[in-house]
């Protein structure tokens, strides 16, 4: 439960801080808070892979911008940039994840969140400012694939300390 409790407080963040700084909070978001996000959505995928997943990720995603709608006032617009980036975004790295399966965890984690990165940071930008940037592109993917490489390096390590 402290996993989705996470998610959505990571893209309720996400969306708070961009509703109030703007366009130059995108560097901090793709730094720390999606990179989390993504990875965290690899750590549920893995829990609920046998148990109804595209339910549990279709809600989970839903429940993230109505939360992050809830708390961004006055910023419908980022609110649903939000939601279809990371519809777009959980389903790309959704697929990844599950076409890399052979894989240990750290490498789907890693593969899933670089192919999402880049289609989020194309997405965002494009349907909550209207712009599409390849410059801003190219460094928030950098940035959030960087993130998501030190994320899953922290989950997945301490999933091993837990055993």
């Amino acid at each position: 439960m402290w996993v989705v409790m996470a998610y959505l407080t990571a893209a309720a963040s996400a969306n708070i801080v961009v509703t109030r700084y703007g366009y130059a909070a995108l560097p901090f978001t793709a730094v720390a808070l999606i990179p989390f996000d993504l990875t965290t959505r690899d750590v549920l995928h893995e829990r609920w892979r046998h148990d109804r997943l595209l339910l549990r990720m279709s809600l989970l995603v839903a429940g993230g911008a109505s939360f992050a709608w809830a708390f961004a006032d006055g910023a419908p617009r980022v609110c649903v940039a939000s939601a279809v980036s990371f519809a777009i975004a959980g389903t790309v790295d959704a697929l990844v994840y599950a076409k890399v399966s052979h894989a240990p965890q750290w490498q789907r984690m890693v593969m899933s969140n670089t192919a999402s990165s880049i289609v989020d940071s194309m997405c965002f930008p494009l349907v909550a400012f209207g712009v599409l940037s390849v410059p801003l592109a190219v460094a928030q993917s950098s940035m959030k694939i960087i993130g998501g490489i030190v994320w899953a390096t922290i989950m997945t390590w301490a999933k091993t300390r837990r055993r």
